[in-house]
């Protein structure tokens, strides 16, 4: 099921539907996903973001310009929206369409909250607000999709305790020197119990079992992945990155894992990745 909650602008530019959109210039906007009923009676707020800038990533620092309210869950969004196509979307990404990244980070609110959780952003003039609810079940999340496919396993440690889904798995703390590159495995499981083994089918120009793409979620300078994804044609295995920091200072990183591959799956229909998240101290 698709469901999202876009921004509210509160000062919208007009657009023409037939004029050329500028490479840069354009609004980031944050985008509310759905959300997910727990066991525990707790709920889990799921969101996202979108970034229409075509040539550069936006840094948008933790505070005024990027913020949650209330207070108490500001902090586990994103401050870098890179600008290439993050839905897992090959299609997307031959076509140059700048799609929406959905799921980025979760919030947990307390059984019986009746309030919103409402996250801000303001960059280029422009201010967009997006609420967080669970008021109404349009906008619940649940897996398993309709042939069986659930987020696949993502650990840190072959042996390590495993994360599923957009809330995922955070990594023990990292170290790290500027302009050394720091080695990061993960290990993958996709363990969907599929009612119809079907061959893998393809959505794009690869066939890939499980697809992984590494961020910078939040941190001071600029980072390089090498490589920035990896792509694995079974539905176990790993994927390493060596990772770069320009700058000294307190990094949160995030790794995704999805199997859009399936033909049951994708970024669209809220469907099947795992967040991982690492922090890192550069010195």
């Amino acid at each position: 099921m698709t469901v999202a909650i876009g921004a509210v602008s509160a000062q919208a530019p007009r657009q023409w539907p037939l004029a050329p959109v500028p490479p840069d210039g354009q609004r980031v906007a944050p985008f509310f996903d759905g959300f997910y009923e727990n066991e525990d009676g707790t709920i889990t707020l799921s969101f996202g973001y979108s970034n229409l800038n075509r040539e550069q990533t936006i840094e948008i620092p933790l505070g005024p310009n990027n913020f949650i309210e209330p207070k108490e869950y500001d902090g586990r969004q994103p401050t870098s929206f890179p600008v290439s196509p993050a839905s897992g979307d090959a299609q997307a990404a031959a076509s140059g369409r700048r799609d929406r990244e959905r799921g980025v980070f979760t919030i947990t609110v307390p059984a019986g909250f009746k309030g919103d959780v409402v996250w801000t952003l303001r960059h280029g003039g422009q201010t967009h607000k997006v609420p967080g609810r669970a008021k109404t079940g349009a906008y619940g999340l649940k897996w398993p999709m309709a042939m069986g496919s659930i987020p696949p396993q993502l650990r840190f440690k072959t042996d390590g305790p495993s994360g599923r889904g957009p809330v995922g798995i955070e990594s023990p703390p990292l170290q790290a020197t500027v302009g050394t590159p720091l080695s990061v495995t993960i290990w993958l499981n996709d363990d969907s119990k599929r009612t119809d083994e079907i061959e893998i089918k393809e959505r794009g120009p690869a066939r890939n079992a499980i697809n992984v793409n590494w961020f910078k979620h939040t941190g001071p300078g600029p980072v390089t992945f090498d490589p920035p994804k990896a792509n694995l044609k079974e539905l176990t295995g790993t994927a390493v990155s060596a990772i770069t920091f320009a700058q000294p200072g307190t990094y949160m990183l995030r790794v995704r894992a999805d199997n859009f591959g399936r033909v049951d799956t994708s970024a669209g229909n809220q469907c099947c990745w795992t967040n991982g998240y690492m922090k890192v101290t550069v010195k």
